[in-house]
C-alpha cells in the first residue's frame, strides 16, 4: 500500500473533535491501539432511548449504540425487578 493519499472535500483532516461539518466525510487514516482504519466514514447517531448523541468514526458509533442498548436493557431489567442480570 505505497499509494499516496489525496485529500479533497470528501475527507476531513481531523483525527478527533469531529462536529456536524465533518458528518459524511471520511477519515483518510486513523491509527488506534487496536489497528489502523482507512477511509472511515464520520457519522452522527443518537440513542433512541435517551437521545444522547455521538459524532465520530462509524466504528465507535457502533460501540456507542451497542453500549447504550446494553445499558438501557439493564436499566429496564432493574426496573422490572430482575436480579439475575438477564434481560427479556
Amino acid at each position: 500500500m505505497g499509494e499516496k493519499i489525496v485529500l479533497d472535500e470528501e475527507f476531513t483532516e481531523k483525527i478527533s473533535d469531529w462536529d456536524e461539518s465533518d458528518v459524511g466525510k471520511r477519515i483518510a487514516k486513523r491509527v488506534t491501539p487496536n489497528g489502523t482504519y482507512f477511509n472511515e466514514l464520520v457519522v452522527h447517531v443518537f440513542c433512541q432511548f435517551c437521545a444522547s448523541e455521538f459524532i465520530g468514526p462509524a466504528r465507535e458509533a457502533g460501540g456507542f449504540l451497542g453500549g447504550h442498548e446494553c445499558f438501557h436493557a439493564w436499566e429496564i431489567s432493574q426496573a422490572i425487578g430482575r436480579e439475575d442480570g438477564l434481560v427479556e
